[in-house]
């Protein structure tokens, strides 16, 4: 049997917009309090921006995770590259900034918490790559029987944790030269291209091992606490089992409420539980109006239940 498995999950293409920045060299957002974008917050010093949520920006972007969820050892590499053809004259180390009338910007990669490293230049040859290595986990796996394919096979068990893998993190951090002049006709901001890819660690070599973050303890949970809810249509949960001495064995009851502190109605018989997923059978959350809350507790064989706030959409 083959024990290697080989399994990095990596953010979705959507997340490369988590990149997308703004430079405002003259600090013009700042001296009118972001007038022209009302409601939002600006926080930075640098001249560049990255939105970190629906309504603010800072010089720093927020961070994109990798998990390790195989039972090898993996070496994940992100690479940063700067488009040419821009108005930026130079890419620039960290507070090297020079004076004169030349348009400057600073991108640096943030891995976990090390010290960030700059794109040097624009095109391939100034392209930033970054490759850590990440442990795997075989301690989450074990031998299973495949009864639809008749074969035994070695594969995570059911409802593991995100918590109980390694996994690590990284982001951008920016700045511009706010001496210089930006004044061009036709000045436009350099494209951030930002890849991901993960090979197998090789057994000399590879790439340096980060620490390890996974948890061996962990409790039961299900990530995701709100939800829309169309009565019309069966409805899944998918709880994580924690790992270790906190991790469940078992989901042992279902039950509904109009609050979220009395739950009344136990639905555990009419949904479908099959090991970390429950599955509710269409119009089994009794009467209420499009837009009324309803509570759901699942409760496990150990540790605390868990509310889940549905919305009534349909």
């Amino acid at each position: 049997m083959d024990k290697s498995v080989l399994s990095v999950t990596l953010p979705t293409d959507s997340d490369t917009t988590t990149f997308k920045y703004t430079i405002d060299p003259e600090g013009l957002i700042a001296a009118t309090q972001a007038a022209k974008y009302p409601g939002t917050t600006y926080n930075s010093e640098t001249g560049v921006y990255f939105q970190t949520s629906d309504k603010n920006y800072t010089d720093k972007s927020a961070k994109l995770k990798v998990t390790n969820k195989g039972s090898v050892d993996a070496d994940v590499t992100v690479a940063v590259s700067v488009a040419d053809g821009s108005g930026i004259t130079a890419m620039k180390a960290k507070n090297a900034f020079t004076e004169g009338g030349a348009a400057e910007l600073y991108l640096g990669l943030l891995v976990n918490d090390a010290a960030a490293e700059a794109v040097t230049g624009v095109g391939d040859s100034g392209k930033l790559t970054k490759t850590v290595g990440l442990k795997g986990r075989p301690a989450n796996f074990e031998v299973q029987y495949n009864s639809t394919d008749s074969k035994y096979v070695y594969a995570a068990k059911d409802g593991v944790a995100d918590a109980a893998w390694n996994s690590f993190e990284f982001g951008l951090e920016g700045a511009c030269n706010k001496k210089d002049d930006y004044s061009a006709e036709n000045f436009a901001v350099p494209t951030v291209t930002v890849t991901w890819s993960y090979v197998e660690h090789p057994e000399t070599g590879g790439a340096d091992m980060l620490p390890e973050n996974a948890a061996n303890d962990v409790d039961p949970s299900i990530a995701v606490k709100e939800y829309d809810y169309d009565r019309t249509a069966t409805f899944e949960i998918t709880a994580d089992f924690g790992a270790g001495d906190k991790a469940a064995t078992a989901i042992k009851s279902v039950k509904i409420g109009a609050d979220g502190n009395t739950f009344g109605t136990d639905l555990t018989s009419a949904c479908v539980i099959e090991g970390n997923k429950i599955t509710f059978p269409s119009g089994k959350l009794g009467s209420a109006a499009i837009g009324d809350k309803k509570y759901v507790q699942v409760t496990f064989d150990k540790g605390e239940a868990v509310v889940l706030t549905l919305t009534i959409t349909k």
